[in-house]
């Protein structure tokens, strides 16, 4: 087999990696109940309301698993698309692929903790058992929910730095088409933004209870699936 032939089975099976990581990633985030500051007027009634929440929820653990599973599919795959696409960017296309298994690994936890430990503690706080053992399950209820929003703030900020990088790697000369630069330079808006989103505060919170978080998750998704497309056009031109 050719090295254009293996770049382009490579870049194939990445596209396809990418699109099912989309389709399970929004499938997961269409049907994810709405979380934000209008639960609870204070820290307690929130964490109460949100507790219920997760409770009354059906299919809770098949939700956030193909909310967790998709961005990691974006990060192996996305790497290996730009290496099947530049393979002379290898170190932008390293450094992309660090900030994306960083973002993977952590939004494997967040997720784990938020779709698998959260309902544990939320039946507990539902069940109605003596006040001391509600109280202790809504202190370890909101102690994993603080450290699920952490995690996966810093997840997201990692990722979008990934996804601009690959943006940027887009933009070469040598690879450039039109439909790469308008992929380049979006990935490069939607990968800025949730950096942008922490250092202004917009992220205090969390990600997830951001007034812009489903727009975010909703740009990301659709932009890796914009990304797999590249995979599909003319390979890069020819040198002088």
């Amino acid at each position: 087999m050719s090295s254009a032939t293996s770049a382009r089975v490579l870049g194939w099976g990445a596209a396809a990696a990418l699109i099912a990581g989309s389709l399970l990633f929004l499938s997961g985030g269409r049907v994810h109940p709405g979380i934000s500051v209008a639960l609870g007027a204070g820290p307690d009634d929130f964490f109460r309301a949100f507790a219920a929440k997760v409770h009354q929820t059906h299919g809770w653990h098949p939700m956030h698993l193909r909310i967790l599973v998709g961005p990691l599919f974006w990060a192996v795959a996305a790497p290996a698309l730009l290496d099947a696409l530049r393979p002379e960017a290898r170190a932008l296309t390293s450094i992309a692929r660090s900030a994306l298994l960083l973002s993977g690994g952590l939004w494997a936890v967040a997720f784990v903790l938020d779709g698998f430990g959260a309902p544990v503690y939320a039946e507990a706080i539902a069940g109605g058992g003596a006040p001391d053992v509600a109280g202790a399950a809504l202190t370890s209820f909101e102690a994993l929910a603080i450290m699920m929003s952490r995690l996966g703030m810093v997840s997201w900020v990692a990722g979008g730095v990934g996804m601009a990088l690959i943006g940027a790697s887009l933009l070469a000369p040598s690879a450039r088409t039109g439909w790469r630069v308008a992929v380049g330079v979006s990935g490069i808006v939607i990968g800025g933004w949730p950096l942008l989103a922490g250092l202004v505060g917009e992220y205090a919170g969390g990600p997830f209870t951001s007034r812009y978080w489903m727009m975010n998750a909703l740009a990301a998704g659709l932009w890796y699936l914009a990304l797999a497309a590249c995979a599909f056009g003319r390979g890069p031109r020819p040198g002088p």
